[in-house]
């Protein structure tokens, strides 16, 4: 006796859906039927559980409840998540010695504060990755002029704004593979001076650079592979890079007619070319109190005179005393033969290193 054909409801309603023009999906109808009322009646469940352990755990922990590390907000879109945070610190140091001090010496009195912020949307084939730094420091200096007269002078040790965007979209072929549109963006906030001595031994400035003066943004398609969260490579195969001087009084106060590859009464300069960046993120030590933060941002010409990758290395150190407390290092490294004059060195190098204050939101 032929067994009669039994119904498969173990499918869900999502893929009856993809098949119901077929003979089996007609003959699947009232199962199709009970499978989405009971995934209704699981799903209601679901979130009395949530919202009764969600109100559980603030009556048991009333205000001394551990906060989050970062904050998190779902919008109307139940598929769509957005992850914010940002970190704020700041490092201040004195030294001095007596006027007579015989090996000869100053006052200084330096302090720096930087904060990286970002901002991440996660779909399930695309995210929108957003990261924001901003470090700046100063150094005040008390010197003595050739008669003897003390004076203060005040310059800048670090200057940088940087913004990094991307929009990925994930490549189900393969894990950790996705198609990139990006942008990278930065430039100073502060005037920035060179310094020389006048007749009478003092430090003078004169205005060498300003906001956006000179600027850059990078504009790149690619590739990016990210098998790890905390590590990823991006090729960009196709990038603008553009670099901006509208500050056009520099080109006066510096006697040049060519600045940052901008020609005197331009005000930006386009380039095509490659770009390629990596970043990586390790929290080190047993009990994870060591971070360190490495990026890496390259440019590469396809038509240049000379074989040359403009380069820009972001690395941070930070050791955690306490909880507000920590030892920390940054470096920026730049390398780019268009931003110092023929001859000079390309490698322009920023870094701090000191005890710090440091906080999370």
């Amino acid at each position: 006796m032929k067994r009669p054909q039994r119904l498969n409801c173990s499918i869900s309603f999502t893929m009856w859906l993809q098949r119901n023009n077929s003979s089996q999906g007609i003959k699947d109808v009232g199962c199709a039927k009970q499978i989405f009322a009971a995934e209704m009646r699981l799903m209601f469940l679901l979130v009395l559980g949530l919202l009764f352990s969600q109100r559980a755990e603030a009556f048991a922990g009333g205000n001394d409840a551990e906060p989050t590390k970062h904050q998190y907000h779902r919008d109307s879109n139940a598929h769509r998540i957005l992850t914010y945070g940002a970190d704020f610190g700041s490092t201040v140091s004195f030294s001095g010695s007596s006027p007579n001090w015989s090996s000869g010496g100053f006052n200084n009195i330096t302090a720096n504060g930087f904060m990286s912020a970002f901002a991440q949307v996660k779909r399930p084939n695309t995210s929108f990755d957003n990261i924001f730094k901003v470090n700046l420091g100063m150094v005040s200096a008390r010197q003595y002029d050739n008669y003897g007269v003390r004076y203060r002078v005040n310059k800048k040790n670090i200057d940088n704004v940087f913004l990094d965007s991307k929009l990925g979209h994930t490549v189900s072929a393969q894990p950790g593979m996705s198609i990139f549109g990006g942008l990278n963006f930065q430039t100073q906030m502060l005037p920035g001076f060179r310094y020389s001595r006048n007749v009478i031994g003092r430090e003078v400035g004169t205005l060498n650079s300003s906001f956006m003066s000179q600027g850059q943004t990078q504009f790149a398609l690619g590739m990016e592979y990210k098998p790890l969260p905390t590590f990823y490579v991006r090729m960009g195969y196709v990038t603008l890079k553009q670099t901006y001087v509208l500050n056009q009084l520099l080109y006066e106060i510096r006697n040049e007619a060519t600045i940052a590859r901008v020609p005197k009464g331009k005000f930006l300069d386009n380039q095509m070319g490659v770009q390629i960046q990596m970043g990586l993120q390790r929290e080190l030590g047993t009990k994870k109190k060591v971070t360190m933060k490495f990026n890496y941002l390259g440019f590469a010409p396809y038509v240049s005179e000379d074989a040359s990758l403009d380069s820009r290395i972001d690395f941070a150190l930070v050791a955690k005393i306490s909880k507000y407390l920590n030892v920390n290092y940054t470096l920026i490294s730049i390398y780019d033969k268009d931003l110092v004059k023929p001859g000079a060195s390309a490698w322009q190098n920023s870094w701090i290193f000191g005890l710090g204050y440091s906080f999370k939101l």
